[in-house]
């Protein structure tokens, strides 16, 4: 009895033995569609990371651009000399403007001027402007001129300036409202710039409007 336990025990053996040696077509199955559904997961994980650093770029790149171009301005107008010739604040008809600290220019078919001139006393008085250069039809882009020479872009390539205004003492640029501020009348200059800019390429647009204001370091009377 005990030697026919231990063939009934070895046989036991055998058989587990011969379940266990390899999976089933449908554990096959189970496991791929397992490791399918894992690494479908990873991936969608890894664009949706790539996809939102991507977006994060984008806006950082659109607010450097932004702040480069607002400091640049602000910094310049900030220490805006009187014209007390009228040599530089001149209009686009000739007419000059002395005594005044700054003047529009650049109108548009609206009548909304997109420029604005003055003397920069920290730059050996150099007569400059900053404006809206829209020459070329969808791509307008923010320039500089010194002394009457070419306008330089002070705005990449890859970015928009939708719209560029300027306004001082609280009057918006507009063709009906005063061309400047005169510094005699004992109020302080302050320049507003409105400006909305958006990057160019991509998928995704970003639109960033900004609105600061810029008051004369020195009234020099």
């Amino acid at each position: 009895m005990i030697f026919k336990s231990k063939n009934k025990q070895k046989n036991s053996f055998q058989l587990s033995g011969k379940r266990s040696a390899g999976f089933t077509l449908i554990e096959l199955l189970v496991v791929m569609t397992v490791l399918l559904f894992v690494v479908g997961t990873a991936v969608v994980i890894f664009i949706s990371i790539v996809q939102h650093q991507r977006i994060i770029l984008s806006e950082q790149e659109l607010l450097n651009q932004t702040s480069y171009v607002l400091e640049r301005m602000s910094k310049a107008l900030r220490v805006a000399k009187k014209d007390l010739t009228g040599e530089c604040l001149k209009d686009s008809f000739g007419t000059s403007y002395p005594g005044y600290n700054y003047l529009f220019t650049n109108p548009t078919v609206t009548g909304i001027y997109t420029g604005i001139k003055f003397i920069n006393q920290l730059d050996n008085d150099a007569c400059q402007e900053f404006y809206l250069d829209n020459a070329d039809i969808g791509n307008p882009v923010l320039k500089e001129v010194k002394n009457n020479g070419n306008g330089i872009a002070i705005t990449s390539n890859k970015f928009i300036i939708n719209s560029l205004r300027f306004g001082i003492n609280g009057e918006d640029g507009s063709v009906n409202g005063p061309i400047g501020a005169a510094g005699s009348n004992g109020i302080q200059p302050r320049v507003t710039i409105f400006l909305e800019i958006q990057n160019r390429v991509g998928n995704d647009q970003f639109v960033k409007k900004i609105q600061t204001t810029v008051s004369q370091r020195d009234l020099n009377e």
